[in-house]
């Protein structure tokens, strides 16, 4: 079973600042975990270069206004020589459009290598994270929404009748299900902390969104309980793909989350989705990094999610 490592040597040049939650050492920490892995990774994964995503890729789901902000404040940051605040926690520097275009790009790249036979699922290493943002703004940590702008592009260029995105993080996504809430042929599932302020009524984020919480302080065991009863939830739709918004704040003490699931925990969870992707739809399932903000633990916990993709034993 092959997967794809999916990755831009942009995503990290996405400058925040050093006391930024998503500061420029994310990914760093994640690729050298994964190389640290690769004498049983090796004959299992394919790296592959992103494609950056265009600017129609992004109008798949965003406004032109909103792009347009984005590209304004980039060059503001590069006027200043410094990352400038843009939106919400979002703080962009001079590198922060090729960096979020990667991101999407790295999103769109996984699902065409899956569809083109080149991998059975992909693992995608984006940065900005998207789930949290909105069709005309900005959201949490989030620029582009990675996952959406993949879904819209199944269903709009691919002709994928069903797209089934399952979310896992710290708390609901902001903005995934309300910009994929009008399209009959996506269905967005969410495991998360509950009680969380995106889950209450009329919140923002709430339009799309089927959500399966657990409490604070929950482990592995409770968390997979969610996921699988998400899972059973949505398995019957019949969806073609899976898209799945990897969170990696669920990982105990991450600076964000209040959670306690374990690196080693991330693996039967991943299992549990694996297994459901080659029940359902022929294994098409293409998972893309969000959030987790402690970066040697995110870098465990991404060896053994790649370990389950590729149907390796854990770590």
């Amino acid at each position: 079973m092959t997967t794809a490592f999916v990755s831009h040597h942009d995503s990290p040049r996405h400058d925040t600042g050093w006391n930024h939650p998503d500061h420029q050492g994310r990914i760093p920490a994640l690729v050298r975990a994964v190389y640290r892995d690769m004498v049983a990774l090796h004959d299992h994964l394919v790296q592959v270069e992103a494609r950056p995503a265009t600017e129609a890729d992004l109008l798949l789901v965003h406004t032109p206004e909103y792009v347009r902000a984005l590209r304004d404040a980039v060059a503001h940051a590069a006027e200043q020589g410094r990352p400038v605040p843009f939106q919400a926690e979002v703080v962009v520097s001079d590198a922060s459009w090729d960096a979020a275009v990667a991101s999407v790009g790295a999103a769109l790249t996984g699902v065409e290598t899956v569809l083109a036979g080149e991998a059975r699922n992909a693992f995608c290493t984006a940065r900005p994270p998207g789930r949290d943002a909105a069709a005309d703004h900005a959201g949490g940590h989030s620029v582009f929404n990675s996952v959406a702008v993949a879904a819209r592009h199944l269903r709009d260029r691919r002709g994928a009748g069903r797209v089934l995105v399952v979310d896992w993080g710290a708390r609901a996504p902001l903005g995934t299900g309300e910009v994929l809430a009008a399209d009959p042929g996506v269905r967005v599932v969410s495991v998360h902390q509950h009680p969380g302020p995106s889950l209450a009524d009329g919140a923002p984020g709430a339009a799309g969104l089927r959500s399966f919480g657990v409490p604070a302080g929950a482990g592995g065991g409770e968390f997979a309980a969610a996921l699988a009863a998400a899972l059973a939830d949505a398995e019957g739709w019949g969806a073609e793909w899976i898209l799945h918004s990897a969170g990696f704040d669920i990982l105990a003490g991450d600076p964000l989350g209040g959670l306690a699931v374990t690196p080693r925990e991330v693996y039967d969870l991943t299992a549990l989705l694996r297994e459901t992707a080659d029940r359902v739809c022929g294994g098409r399932l293409v998972s893309v990094l969000e959030g987790g903000y402690d970066p040697a633990a995110t870098g465990q916990a991404v060896v053994q999610h790649l370990r389950a993709l590729a149907g390796l034993p854990a770590a």
